[in-house]
């Protein structure tokens, strides 16, 4: 039986780590004053039992956590989820890298807006600027035509020959079509050959994103591509209830049954 108490002590050890370079007037310090009720639900429920469930691993809970908060828009909780994952060990590049990934799932202002919330947190620390000073080499290809090519063999790799069929036939594809093959070929010819971020990386954001903005068919295709890159039934349920935590119950159930339909078609 997991206790109260086992499950605040295990909050105060993660805060002791990845609390250390937070500023002691961000505005969630208020809080014991205002609702300790409040503070320790949080403690309990979210960093000392959420936080440390097994089955999914803590950076890519951080990450699935970064990503709601993109989709939320809220500049302190992204403040905050950014410096838990450059705590965590997480490089500038990679923070950034979620945010560029993002921008297909969850838009441009959103992503603008977090990016620049990220900035100011990688300049609060020497080490986070100095790291940063060390940009990705990506490899921007030429044409288009090149980017729709290594892209479909991308997803091929990483989702199989089904999925890819999938995104060929899509109604994008059908009613706008060159609108599609842009996105295409920036999406999956350029983003994803980035090194900042590894597929399952990716895979975490994108199933977040599609949560979190409420866009189930699409979530339903991605869970299967999550299954073909090799993710477990749980690990993809516990990036739901991560995101869950932060966006909104009601999601996370949402989201589950979507899963449940793709583990049930496929026996999973």
């Amino acid at each position: 039986m997991t206790t109260a108490d086992e499950l605040y002590r295990h909050s105060a050890n993660l805060h002791a780590f990845i609390d250390q370079y937070v500023p002691a007037g961000r505005l969630t310090g208020a809080l014991p004053g205002i609702s300790m009720d409040y503070v320790k639900l949080q403690d309990e429920v979210m960093w000392g039992g959420i936080w440390q469930v097994p089955g999914l691993d803590i950076n890519l809970r951080s990450m699935a956590t970064i990503a709601a908060q993109c989709c939320n828009g809220w500049d302190f909780g992204l403040h905050h989820q950014i410096r838990v994952g450059l705590t965590l060990g997480m490089s500038p590049q990679k923070v950034k890298g979620i945010f560029l990934q993002l921008m297909f799932y969850a838009g441009i202002p959103a992503t603008v807006f977090a990016l620049t919330q990220a900035q100011k947190v990688i300049n609060e620390q020497g080490m986070w600027k100095q790291e940063d000073k060390l940009p990705l080499q990506a490899q921007w290809l030429a044409t288009v035509e090149e980017k729709l090519d290594r892209g479909a063999r991308l997803r091929r790799h990483n989702w199989g020959e089904q999925a890819h069929a999938e995104l060929e036939g899509s109604l994008t594809q059908q009613l706008l079509p060159d609108v599609a093959d842009l996105v295409d070929a920036y999406n999956y010819g350029e983003v994803w050959a980035r090194a900042d971020l590894s597929p399952k990386e990716r895979t975490v954001c994108i199933l977040v994103a599609l949560m979190c903005r409420g866009h189930m068919k699409q979530l339903r295709q991605h869970v299967g591509y999550a299954l073909e890159l090799g993710m477990t039934r749980r690990e993809i349920c516990e990036v739901f209830s991560q995101a869950g935590w932060y966006r909104g119950w009601p999601y996370v159930e949402d989201a589950l049954q979507e899963a449940k339909a793709v583990f049930d078609a496929r026996g999973v």
